[in-house]
Order: structure tokens, then C-alpha cells, then sequence
């Protein structure tokens, strides 16, 4: 009896855990609580149960005045507030206005400028400026306009295939097609699943194979390209944060664990890729050249979709491969697969969108040049129109949440910055003496804005980080 008591007071402890955990914790909570149910027994049709069913409530039957209950035994989302009156300009910007720059003020003989647009998503109101027309260095805050050049210009189901050829037998060539994110080994977990050379060369071989060849020479090509692919805005050493472009590259040109970046990707990857089809059963002669494509087609991989390519690139702020988009944006618009082709579509697809502005100017996709000068207010309307669009809000998808994910995880964390923790959404840029933050935020009132933050020539690069956080912690707590 003292056993059956013990037992029977586990189970209730065990119970009221479990509807604690479901109570105050959430989705995630709610989640772990299943695990804990199934645990149990309780989950599973016939399995024997360690605690007494009893001890749970049955569903209560719907009735004509309450909803039926969800069939994930899950809360219904809760809904959203009705958007509550915009923002008053002049109030806004006094805050903005406001915030500390003490640590923001230039050096002598130096000059720090500061400036934004807040503006409405639904309307298109600005509802707080300054210096928004200013033409400044936006860092990598350029991702933001290539990315919503790209989208603009593909519908995002498009794929990057890498091929391999057979001009005779005998004979192969590895073809690059663009492909950013192209590995060479699958990935080991995760979504997306990015196309490998083991794949395609586990395919080659296959077919090879079954022709009767076990042994060819192997030529690559990456002519897709036209570039050299470095651009002359670039210093030198900035090439730890680049690879040299190319149509042809795997691994980012640094191989699956990273390392130092490769001056030919093109040669590396094709050298990776015959150890690979050696090693699926056909020797590759000699050393891999150069050669143009030919030949019938024996094996492809496909790149993820654009859309996927996009939403990556912003959630990595990655710079090689932003820069390959731009170039496939070239080739998607008609113009050389080359950095002057590159900035031409970007500038095309922003004129289109309304979003150029006078005095700006591009050199590169990915935000690496310093002599790249777009506004506040390119930047914040660019965001708007992101928001706005329904095809073209998946880059939003891609951008971090202020004090939760990505390079916002570790910021927004004192009183006047904490209002947009979790509610902000925001890609940021860095450069030396350069800091950008633009994306979305709810305003205390239940507005939708989109807002941008360029300061150019702070001497503290961590003020002004903090400066571009509380501003949108600002905007956020604004109900005013």
C-alpha cells in the first residue's frame, strides 16, 4: 500500500509538472511537455502508461459559440493588434533626435554624419528624417538593395546547375554554372541542402561506368563569368573576407572547413572533383585544364532556388557569394557577368522600383567598397518595399532579430535599445568608421515601419552600434 501511495504521488507530481510547463512556457514549452507525455506512455496508442489517464480532463465538446479546438491541441496564434495611429513626426524625431551622441562626436579635423528615415509600411509616410537624401557609405547594407534587385528580376524558383560534359570519350569537363553555395560534400544536417561535387560526381561516374570508360582526363570551365573576378576597389587585404569570384568554385573556394581562400576556385574545385570521381571508380588522367565546354551532357546538380540563394546570403551577410548573385543578376538582365554588369542591373532593377536616388552610387553587390554611397532613405523605402511585396518579403526572412538570432543576438540589450528586442528584424553593416542598421519594427501603437540608420565616420564603432540600437528601440516603444 505505502508502494501504490509513492507511485500515486509521483504521478501527480509528474501531472501538475506537466501542466505548469504547458501554462507558462509556451510553444516551446508545449512541444517539450509532448515529449514529456509521450515519455509517459501517453501518446502512443496501446502502450502501457505510468501515469493514470484519469489525471487529465477529457476535450471539452465544441459547442456553436467556441471555435474547434486546433488538432495539434496547440493555442491558436494569438492575433495581431489593429494597426493604432501613426507615429507624430515631430515627436519621433525629437527623441530621435535626443538620443546620447557624446561618443559619436568626429575627431579633429574628421566629421561624424548621422543619418535616417523611419516610414510607414502601409502608407508610405515618413514619420521621422534626417539627413535622409544624404548620400553616405551604407557597408553591407548594400546586401539589402542586391538582394532586392535580385528578387525583383528572378521570380525565385531559378536554379544554378553544374554540369559535366563529354566533348569524346574519354574526355570530361567540369562546367560551373554560379552556383554560391555549390559543397564539396553534402552538408550534414540542416534545411537548406546546398548541391555537392559528390554528387555529381558519384552521378558521373555512374554513367561513365556504364559506358565502359574507367579512366578519362578532365578539363573545367568557368567561362560564365568574364570577370577576373577581384574588384578594384578592394584592398588586398580584404581577401580573408572574399574569395575571388568565379563561376566554378566549391566550399566558397576554402574547402569544407574553411582555410584560407583560394586565388583559383575554379582550379581547386575541379581538382577536388577529380579526387572524387577517382575515387567513385573512375582514374582521372593527368592534371585538370582549362578547356571551353563541349560535348553531351552526363550529369548535373542543381543550386538551391534564388529565393533560398537570397535569403541565405542576407542571414550570412556573405559577402563571396552576394557577389556571385550580383553577377547572375547581370546575366539575368542582360548585361556582362562582371562587376560593371553587376552595379548596372542593381541600379536598373532600383530605378524601376522608384528606389534610386540622386548622388548614389555603386561598385560592389556586397558592400565591401568604401566608395559605394547610397541614402537613409533608399535604404528605409527599400525595406518598405520588401514588406510591402509578398515576393519579395522572403529577404526579410533572412535578416536576424534584434537581441535574439544572428548578429543582432548579442545587442539591444540596455532600457532605451530593449523595446525592439524580439520585435525588430534588422540587417545591419560594418565597416571601419561605418555603421548601417535597416529593417522592420511594430511600434508601441501597432504601426509596421521600416527604418534605416547610416552613421559614417563615428572614432567608435561600438557607440555608434549602440547609438543605431536604441534609436530602433525608440522608434519601437514609440506610441506617440
Amino acid at each position: 500500500m505505502a508502494v501504490r501511495s509513492r507511485n500515486r504521488a509521483v504521478q501527480w507530481v509528474v501531472a501538475w509538472l506537466i501542466v505548469g510547463i504547458l501554462l507558462g512556457g509556451g510553444f516551446a514549452a508545449a512541444v517539450y511537455s509532448e515529449q514529456l507525455l509521450a515519455a509517459a506512455g501517453l501518446t502512443r496508442s496501446g502502450a502501457p502508461s505510468t501515469i493514470d489517464p484519469e489525471l487529465f480532463a477529457p476535450e471539452p465538446t465544441p459547442t456553436a459559440d467556441a471555435p474547434t479546438p486546433a488538432g495539434t491541441g496547440l493555442a491558436a496564434a494569438a492575433a495581431l493588434p489593429e494597426p493604432g495611429p501613426l507615429p507624430d513626426r515631430l515627436v519621433l524625431e525629437e527623441r530621435l533626435n535626443s538620443l546620447d551622441r557624446s561618443e559619436l562626436v568626429a575627431q579633429e579635423g574628421a566629421t561624424v554624419a548621422i543619418a535616417y528615415e523611419v516610414v510607414d509600411v502601409a502608407t508610405g509616410e515618413i514619420v521621422a528624417a534626417n539627413g535622409q537624401d544624404l548620400p553616405l557609405i551604407p557597408a553591407s547594407n548594400t546586401k539589402t538593395l542586391t538582394a532586392l534587385a535580385v528578387m525583383n528580376a528572378f521570380d525565385g524558383s531559378e536554379t544554378f546547375a553544374t554540369r559535366v560534359l563529354q566533348p569524346a570519350a574519354g574526355q570530361v569537363v567540369l562546367v560551373g554554372g554560379g552556383d554560391p553555395l555549390l559543397r564539396s560534400t553534402p552538408a550534414d544536417a540542416g534545411y537548406p541542402q546546398p548541391a555537392s561535387t559528390a554528387e555529381l560526381a558519384a552521378a558521373t561516374a555512374e554513367a561513365l561506368l556504364a559506358s565502359g570508360q574507367t579512366s578519362v582526363t578532365l578539363g573545367y570551365d568557368a567561362s560564365l563569368f568574364t570577370d577576373p573576378g577581384w574588384n578594384a576597389t578592394w584592398p588586398d587585404n580584404y581577401r580573408d573576407q572574399v574569395t575571388q569570384l568565379s563561376s566554378l568554385w566549391v566550399d566558397e573556394g576554402r574547402g569544407p572547413d574553411g582555410g584560407p581562400r583560394s586565388r583559383n576556385p575554379a582550379l581547386s574545385a575541379a581538382e577536388t572533383f577529380a579526387a572524387q570521381l577517382t575515387a567513385a571508380g573512375v582514374a582521372v588522367a593527368g592534371e585538370p585544364t582549362a578547356v571551353p565546354a563541349s560535348g553531351a551532357e552526363v550529369a548535373r546538380v542543381e543550386s538551391l532556388p534564388v529565393h533560398v540563394l537570397v535569403e541565405t546570403a542576407m542571414t550570412r551577410s556573405n559577402n563571396s557569394f552576394t557577389e556571385v548573385l550580383g553577377f547572375q543578376l547581370a546575366l539575368q538582365t542582360g548585361h556582362p557577368a562582371t562587376f560593371e554588369g553587376s552595379v548596372a542591373a542593381i541600379e536598373e532593377q532600383l530605378t524601376a522600383l522608384g528606389l534610386w536616388r540622386q548622388g548614389a552610387v555603386l561598385y560592389d553587390a556586397s558592400g565591401l567598397s568604401r566608395s559605394n554611397l547610397v541614402t537613409a532613405g533608399m535604404l528605409a523605402e527599400a525595406v518598405r518595399a520588401m514588406a510591402s511585396e509578398p515576393r519579395l518579403s522572403v529577404i526579410l526572412d533572412g535578416l536576424p532579430t534584434a537581441g535574439v538570432t544572428g548578429t543582432l543576438a548579442d545587442r539591444f540589450a540596455d532600457d532605451v535599445s530593449s523595446p525592439a528586442r524580439g520585435v525588430a528584424r534588422a540587417k545591419t553593416g560594418t565597416l571601419s568608421f561605418v555603421s548601417t542598421l535597416a529593417g522592420t519594427t511594430l511600434t508601441a501603437d501597432g504601426r509596421l515601419v521600416a527604418f534605416a540608420f547610416i552613421i559614417n565616420g563615428p572614432p567608435n564603432g561600438w557607440a555608434a552600434r549602440v547609438w543605431a540600437d536604441q534609436a530602433a528601440g525608440v522608434v519601437a516603444a514609440c506610441g506617440c
